[in-house]
């Protein structure tokens, strides 16, 4: 039979098997031939696939060495990663111990319904009777292991069905809630905050065409006979698919992927074999099938259910969301390309074998008949005349091919015969034995690999890359911690650039201008803090987020006796400070009537912000000095709340007084109670510019380096041993009898034992502004220092290391001094300073109270619970909502300042939650449908005393009601 009668054989042979394949590919995909098919065949982890709801989380606070909460598979879960060597407790969602981590594994509470309503993404789990939140805990072992996972319903968005701003709009970005999680550790609060948006994903046609693209470039290869490159790529791509979200998995990447990929294993093992058949022999028919079923196969399983990948924002992936859409596109397009690319292949060839049978044949004749004539008359190939060239290159031609037919019995070579019948070619089907071996050598080597990197990928995940501690730093703002000022002891990890600068008044400036000016100065504040622009913006930080933004201002002494202000009303506390032996103070970047320090995570938004306000102050007020400096950079170490070191190497803030102490405020703000009235609340702040004598420094030896301080270099304990927090022995002796930390060291005349419990909240910033006239570098510390009162904080201690001759002395110079009174944050729409400039008006502790509410009668039913005000200034309160139409607890109690409440369906009903009432300032928010389990939580800021209800029930009845109560 000729090529060309055997073509049309080959075509429909292949197309049955292609046909085959897409039936077994497709069987497979509904579970009747590939059942374990799991998570890691698409991208779906725990419940979690490809959305746009994003959840992320900002650092724990305070930080604790050791200690990590993450979001982990896709927001789906919560993971606890606790190494700081005691016992951490994790909060559930009514305030009860719901999770115990410590060095002996994890531990859950039977008496928490969290346990049970956390075993999966949609708390379909039953709370069984009898479990009582407020009873003593009942700790079940769960894991040896000192990190644990869990589906937290506080994270994620826990309906089917949108929320009603996402359906209104689903193409805009929308934030979807703020939620709170609460643990302890050795009687101690840690909190961290996290956010929930809703983020609409990437154009769905675009990705679609790239699809299309990546076939076109698979059907390209494969007709240019690089099917066997096409191949591999196909494998290559898709084997990192999986591993990538195995990776994500929680119960272990590597069995995740060998459970998960049943039938990739057998779609790779087909792919690698057609590829070595095809490095082989390119046109070998047979693997051409064998690739293009594969290829299929691998489309379907792998690319198909992932499409949706292509245009979400989010997606189960150990290697972010465009690795994964890179990589499905690859093996949908390639899959389907190959695919394409055999019956395209094989009617090519048919028509091309057509063409060549016909010139073959016409051939064939012509040999025969030279072959006739060859034996009637010999020809002499060599004495042929120039004229002849052409026939006789023809009859060399005939006599090689006439010599070979002679050799084999006259009949054309046996692969020729071969080609014509797909059924008798050895060379296009390999033997069985071959079949089996290589298959068993694709799957062993593809299962090994990925698993390699499946568990590599996790390894790396639990190493805590610094990656993950930078994660948000451009849109993370900062809470005023009414009715302190932010920027003093919040944000608790310093930010990592900051400006402290002065102004003085214009000469001639009144009240009625500083008052405008302190106005504007809080309408600023409040835009720039947020990530707005405020008006007229000079746009220098155009595209930027707030990073973490703190703009904190105060008064300096000399303002009293200007714009109206009597000398005397200005405070003790704020008296000029002492001049002290050993400075070198320049009066001309010293003091002055207004100070302003400000701090961000972006050196850019700290200049920004300086120029509004230096701008906006322009008539009133000019700038005097501004210096700048910095601290070590968000994600430059894996321990955020590790101390810092200053330019001569030294951690520097081992002492600082900690938030969690009980004497933290009294140390670092005006008591509520104290005088004057206008700086409850406050602060005063000393700032000194240090310059650090470096060079001298570097010559001494780390030894003597270390005797001029008191704790060693390197961990920053102190000399006569321990860690960096063992609390200093100033009686240990060496072994001659001499002490350990000599008499003039640093930390011996600075240590508060030493100096009648004096302390301060040292936030300070380095500094490099080159080199000095004589080549030195003009570098160093500006040191800046928190206090409720000078007298009591700064000034004693100074004194001392003045007096007894601190031997850090010999390598500082004292440039630049003053002492600024940080006034409390404005309360409500009252602005900053406005108890000393119009006083009896509001204050930021006495603000008038609003009209009282008339209030329905079964407020309170549900019982009285106070806001829990966290270490970020922020008062928390979760309240449940049941089907018993009451709020518990039904009245919130609460200071002045921000509050957020996290609202839980408890019941079993959908429910609609509304303010009610027209009081001044009251909450002006609502959730239309907050189903059954699911929670929300909301920000609100009320500065004015009184009663703020609100009312809930289910579609249009009405009957529970609670009320915010500000005292």
């Amino acid at each position: 039979m000729s090529k060309l009668s055997k073509q049309p054989v080959i075509l429909r042979i292949s197309v049955r098997r292609l046909a085959a394949v897409a039936a077994l590919a497709f069987a497979a995909l509904s579970g009747v031939v590939g059942p374990a098919a799991g998570p890691a065949s698409a991208h779906t982890v725990a419940g979690s696939g490809a959305s746009d709801y994003v959840t992320t989380i900002g650092p724990l606070t305070p930080a604790v060495p050791g200690l990590r909460l993450t979001v982990v598979e896709n927001g789906s879960k919560l993971q606890v990663e606790n190494r700081s060597g005691a016992d951490v407790v994790v909060d559930g969602y009514v305030g009860e111990p719901y999770l115990r981590i410590g060095p002996d594994g994890t531990y859950t509470n039977t008496n928490s319904p969290a346990t049970y309503l956390n075993n999966d993404r949609w708390a379909k789990s039953p709370v069984p009777p009898g479990v009582d939140p407020k009873a003593d805990p009942v700790w079940k072992k769960v894991s040896g292991a000192t990190t644990w996972r869990w589906h937290d319903h506080r994270i994620h968005w826990m309906s089917t069905t949108p929320p009603p701003a996402v359906k209104a709009a689903p193409g805009q970005r929308h934030e979807i809630s703020n939620w709170h999680i609460t643990l302890h550790r050795d009687g101690r609060t840690i909190t961290a905050d996290g956010k929930l948006t809703w983020q609409p994903g990437p154009s769905k046609a675009l990705r679609l065409a790239g699809i299309g693209l990546a076939a076109a470039l698979a059907l390209w290869l494969c007709l240019r006979s690089w099917t066997a490159w096409a191949a591999v790529a196909l494998v290559a791509a898709d084997v990192l698919h999986s591993a990538g979200v195995a990776a994500d998995v929680a119960d272990g990447p590597v069995a995740a992927f060998l459970k998960g990929n049943v039938v990739q294993f057998a779609a790779w093992a087909a792919a690698l074999w057609a590829a070595w058949l095809l490095a082989r022999r390119k046109d070998s028919i047979g693997a051409l099938w064998v690739a293009a079923g594969a290829g299929l196969l691998i489309a379907a399983a792998s690319g198909v259910p992932d499409l949706s990948v292509l245009w979400s924002s989010t997606a189960p992936f150990a290697w972010g969301m465009t690795v994964a859409q890179v990589l499905v596109t690859v093996v949908t397009g390639f899959g389907f390309g190959m695919a394409i690319a055999l019956p395209v292949r094989l009617r090519w060839t048919r028509d091309t074998g057509a063409r060549t049978d016909a010139e073959n044949t016409e051939t064939d004749s012509g040999a025969r008949a030279a072959a006739e004539t060859e034996e009637r008359e010999p020809v002499l190939i060599g004495s042929a005349s120039a004229a002849d060239a052409g026939t006789g290159g023809r009859l060399a031609a005939v006599e090689s091919r006439t010599g070979e037919q002679r050799a084999t019995g006259g009949s054309r070579p046996a692969e020729e015969h071969a080609a014509d019948d797909p059924a008798k070619s050895s060379a296009s089907m390999p033997s069985r034995r071959s079949f089996l071996a290589t298959g068993a050598t694709s799957v062993g080597g593809v299962a090994a690999g990925a698993a390699a990197s499946a568990l590599l990928l996790d390894d790396r995940k639990s190493s805590a890359p610094a990656g993950d501690l930078v994660a948000g730093l451009g849109t993370a703002t900062v809470a005023v911690p009414f009715p302190h000022q932010a920027g003093i002891s919040v944000p608790a990890r310093q930010q990592g650039h900051g400006t402290v600068a002065a102004f003085d008044l214009v000469d001639g400036a009144t009240r009625e201008q500083l008052k405008a000016l302190m106005k504007a100065w809080t309408a600023a504040i409040g835009d720039l803090i947020s990530g707005r622009a405020p008006s007229d913006d000079d746009e220098i930080a155009l595209g930027s987020g707030p990073c973490s933004l703190t703009i904190t201002v105060g008064f300096g002494p000399s303002l009293f006796g200007k714009a109206g202000l009597d000398p005397a009303a200005r405070p003790p506390q704020l008296a000029p400070l002492p001049a002290f032996g050993t400075e070198q103070l320049d009066p001309a970047r010293s003091d002055g009537d207004l100070g302003v320090v400000l701090a961000a995570d972006d050196a850019l938004v700290v200049f920004h912000a300086l120029r509004t306000l230096t701008r906006i102050a322009d008539g009133t007020a000019k700038p005097r000095w501004s210096m700048s400096g910095f601290t070590r950079a968000p994600g430059s170490s894996p321990d955020p709340s590790a101390t810092g070191r200053n330019l001569m190497g030294q951690l520097d803030g081992t002492n600082n007084p900690a938030a969690s102490q009980p004497d933290f405020e009294r140390k670092v703000f005006v008591a509520a109670g104290a005088d004057p009235a206008w700086m409850r609340g406050g602060s005063y702040l000393v700032f000194r510019r240090i310059r650090m004598l470096l060079d001298s420094w570097e010559a001494q030896s780390t030894a003597d380096q270390e005797k001029v301080i008191g704790r060693r270099k390197d961990t920053g304990a102190p000399l006569p041993g321990g860690t960096e927090h063992t609390p200093v022995n100033l009686a240990a002796q060496n072994p001659d009898g001499s002490l350990a930390i000599r008499g003039d060291a640093h930390i011996r005349l600075a240590a508060p034992a030493a100096n009648g419990g004096a302390a301060m909240l040292r936030r300070g910033l380095s500094y490099n502004d080159g080199l000095t006239a004589g080549g030195e570098p003009d570098a160093g510390l500006l040191f800046l220092a928190w206090q409720a009162d000078p007298d009591r904080g700064f000034i004693p201690v100074q004194k001392r290391l003045t007096v007894n001759m601190d031997a850090l002395n010999r390598f500082t110079k004292h440039e630049t001094s003053a002492l600024f009174a940080m006034v409390p944050a404005p309360s409500g729409s009252g602005y900053l300073g406005q108890a000393l400039l119009e006083p009896g008006t509001a204050s930021s502790n006495a603000a008038s109270p609003a009209p009282a509410a008339t209030l329905p009668s079964d407020v309170g039913s549900g019982g009285t619970g106070r806001a829990v005000l966290g270490a970020d200034g922020v008062q928390r309160i979760t309240v449940t909502a049941d089907d018993t139409l009451r709020y518990h607890p039904s009245v919130i109690e609460m200071s002045p300042g921000t509050v957020e409440i996290t609202f839980k369906n408890a019941g079993t009903l959908p429910h609609t939650l509304s303010e009610d009432g027209t009081l001044p300032d009251e909450p002006r928010a609502g959730v239309d449908n907050l189903a059954a389990g699911d929670q929300t939580t909301m920000s609100l800021k009320l500065t004015r005393p009184g009663d703020y209800p609100f009312q809930c029930g289910y579609h249009a009845a009405e009957g529970m009601y609670a009320v915010i109560r500000v005292r």
